[in-house]
C-alpha cells in the first residue's frame, strides 16, 4: 500500500468518527422502550375495586428524569385479545386529570414533582375518591425514583390538590366508561 493510499484511509476514518462523534452528541435523547408505574382499573370486570399499581410499556425521547414521573399520568389502553369490546384508557390519573411533572431542582441533585390535582374530578361509575388516586399516583412516583443514597439527591414530592371538594359524579341509565 502506498503512502498516498494509507493516508487517504486515515482521513476517511477519521472524518468518519468525526460525524459519528458530531451525530450523536447533537440529540440529547434517543427514542426507547422502557416501563413506568401507573395506577390502573379496569372498569367493568367482576374483580372488587382495586387500585393495581403496574408496570406499563412506554416509549421516549425525553430526557430523564422528566419522562419517569410524566408518563405516570399518561393515558394507557392495554392490548387485548378482542374479548375486550370496548377498550379505553385505564390510568386513573390520567382518567381523573391529574397532571405529573418532574425535574431537578435549580443547582441542586434533587428531584422536585407535583402532582397537580387541582382540576381532578371523579369520572362517572368510578369508585374511587380524588385523595385514594393522589395516594396511588404519589406510590408510583415514589416506585419511579431509583434508590440512592441521600447526599446524591433527595426526593420532593409536592401535591397541588382540588380546590373544592369533589363528589363522585351520578352516572345515567346506560352510561358507559370514557373512551
Amino acid at each position: 500500500m502506498t503512502y498516498a493510499v494509507g493516508m487517504k484511509i486515515n482521513v476517511m476514518k477519521f472524518t468518519l468518527l468525526l460525524l459519528t462523534t458530531l451525530a450523536t452528541s447533537v440529540s440529547a435523547s434517543h427514542l426507547g422502550l422502557t416501563s413506568v408505574k401507573q395506577p390502573v382499573y379496569l372498569m367493568g370486570t367482576e374483580s372488587d375495586s382495586v387500585i393495581h399499581i403496574i408496570d406499563v410499556p412506554f416509549a421516549t425521547m425525553w430526557a430523564d428524569p422528566e419522562w419517569r414521573f410524566t408518563a405516570i399520568a399518561r393515558p394507557f389502553v392495554p392490548a387485548t385479545d378482542g374479548s375486550w369490546k370496548e377498550p379505553h384508557d385505564v390510568n386513573l390519573a390520567s382518567l381523573y386529570g391529574i397532571t405529573v411533572a418532574g425535574t431537578y431542582k435549580k443547582d441542586s441533585r434533587d428531584v422536585e414533582v407535583v402532582i397537580d390535582a387541582s382540576k381532578a374530578v371523579v369520572p362517572p361509575r368510578y369508585p374511587f375518591t380524588i385523595a385514594q388516586v393522589i395516594d396511588s399516583v404519589t406510590t408510583c412516583v415514589k416506585l419511579m425514583y431509583p434508590t440512592k443514597p441521600e447526599e446524591e439527591g433527595k426526593l420532593e414530592i409536592k401535591i397541588i390538590s382540588p380546590k373544592t371538594p369533589a363528589e363522585p359524579a351520578t352516572p345515567t341509565d346506560g352510561e358507559k366508561p370514557p373512551k
